[in-house]
């Protein structure tokens, strides 16, 4: 496109149509002039042209000030020869300034590298030290339970609970180094056609005991051939499972929860709702914020650390993908929902 049809588009769209645009062009007839104002430029410069002269021209337009536009446009190298040294002088300020500016870009680039690397380190060794503990004690449990047999019903069910815990409270830590690792970049996605009907009931599985624990009706719904989605299967099956474990620790004895797969023109709608505590205007709020947590949440005894939803965005964000929650009112519960566009091969097969 030439400069004229770009201005010309610009201002033909409600959305771009108030923003100023001046000009910049090699033509330098009368008539281009006046059909590059007539296209809806508030100015119109001719190269070579005073840089000091755009920059108040830029300052104008930012101003909210009207421009009105010159009927032509001085020649530079018509200028009188002291002139031209003042514009020479003036270009020189300018180049000056932007190596100076990019100097210092590249020195706090160069900064922000040596700050990704000690944070990375930094999360390498937080990792090992928190993950570390969790081998000793889970060879414990196992020497524990190879005996079980012996202890009496009270304290085989103490040991059960036991394991439930440290598995839960590894499921946390583990949550939290993985959201970590996210944040800091330390791995990128590396996405795959997925079949769901192959990851979500991997992913919901340790969920659907817990469930069974707490006597929640725990269903999952996936239609058959349904679409399969490009994405990284670890990220994936990490958000499926946050956030279906988050409607069953948020929700109550006898309740109910739903993991369903729905297909909406070209996006792959994972949906999750459940009969829980539900959301406040509040927390919804601040839902998706890392380390924000419900204070009903916690008057209950269900600690955690919030970033389960952090996560699923994330997840979306890297995929192209898109969120939603839905409240249903206190003690009603909520829907949590992440789509994905559906994988290239469906479209093509012509699936809607």
């Amino acid at each position: 496109m030439s400069g004229i049809e770009v201005v010309s588009a610009l201002k033909s769209n409600p959305v771009t149509t108030a923003i100023p645009v001046i000009l910049i062009t090699g033509l330098r007839g009368k008539t281009d002039r006046l059909v590059g104002i007539a296209a809806g430029a508030v100015e119109y410069l001719t190269k070579p042209f005073s840089p000091t002269e755009l920059i108040t021209l830029v300052n104008l337009a930012l101003g909210g000030q009207s421009i009105r536009p010159r009927s032509h446009q001085s020649d530079p190298t018509a200028m009188p020869a002291d002139q031209l040294v003042v514009y020479a002088q003036e270009l020189g300020q300018l180049v000056e300034t932007e190596r100076r500016q990019r100097r210092a870009l590249e020195e706090a680039h160069q900064r922000l590298d040596e700050l990704d690397q000690l944070k990375a380190a930094f999360i390498s060794t937080v990792t090992h030290e928190l993950l570390s503990p969790f081998s000793v004690t889970a060879l414990a449990l196992q020497v524990m339970q190879r005996y079980s047999d012996d202890l009496k019903p009270e304290q085989r069910e103490a040991l059960d609970d036991l394991s439930a815990a440290i598995a839960e409270e590894y499921r946390m830590v583990h949550g939290v180094v993985k959201f970590a690792q996210l944040v800091n970049k330390r791995r990128e996605p590396r996405p795959e056609h997925l079949a769901l009907d192959e990851v979500i009931p991997r992913a919901v599985e340790p969920v659907a005991m817990m469930a069974q624990s707490r006597e929640i009706d725990f269903r999952v719904t996936i239609p058959a051939n349904s679409p399969s989605v490009y994405a990284d299967p670890d990220l994936l099956g990490e958000a499926i499972f946050q956030m279906a474990h988050n409607s069953i620790k948020f929700n109550l004895p006898g309740g109910q929860s739903r993991v369903r797969v729905r297909v909406l023109r070209r996006w792959v709608l994972i949906e999750v709702a459940d009969t829980g505590v539900g959301l406040s205007t509040k927390q919804l709020g601040v839902l998706g914020q890392p380390f924000e947590q419900s204070v009903d949440a916690l008057r209950r005894g269900r600690e955690g650390l919030g970033i389960g939803w952090s996560l699923v965005r994330y997840v979306a964000n890297v995929h192209g993908g898109q969120t939603s929650v839905k409240r249903h009112g206190p003690d009603r519960g909520s829907t949590f929902s992440l789509a994905l566009p559906m994988a290239l091969s469906n479209r093509w097969s012509g699936e809607n």
